[in-house]
């Protein structure tokens, strides 16, 4: 059951991969850095964006999942963690429901071995980041 509701969540955030890298707009540049969300170093924009028209902006990095994830944590000690169904970090009150971060400010982190083939990738660019701003 896990399993299932995670690749349905994958595919909630994650529809619409084209192979090759992008880059955010100026405007959704603007939106990540009003936010407060910093961007793990090193990563790659791939796809999406942010604001109430996109689902959230996704990006890529070589680093360590839990590299990842610790940065995150304590960049947010507030937040609340939806870690049953994935990993994601959330602005709002802790809830093992994945309806509790939908709308809400949001950094979903997991490794995703897809990436490279996906998005002509470097082979070790598996750790996915997604950054939701509503």
């Amino acid at each position: 059951m896990k399993k299932l509701m995670t690749t349905m969540l994958c595919c909630m955030f994650f529809l619409g991969g084209v192979a090759g890298a992008a880059e955010l707009s100026d405007s959704h540049t603007r939106l990540l850095k009003e936010s407060g969300i910093p961007l793990y170093k090193d990563t790659q924009f791939i796809d999406g964006g942010l604001g109430d028209a996109v689902v959230g902006a996704r990006f890529a990095t070589s680093a360590a999942v839990d590299d990842v994830r610790t940065f995150y944590r304590k960049a947010f000690p507030g937040w609340a963690l939806q870690s049953e169904y994935g990993w994601t970090l959330y602005d709002g009150k802790p809830s093992k429901s994945p309806a509790a971060f939908m709308g809400k400010k949001s950094v979903t982190v997991l490794e995703n071995k897809n990436l490279p083939e996906w998005f002509g990738l470097p082979q070790n660019m598996t750790t996915e980041v997604m950054i939701v701003v509503p």
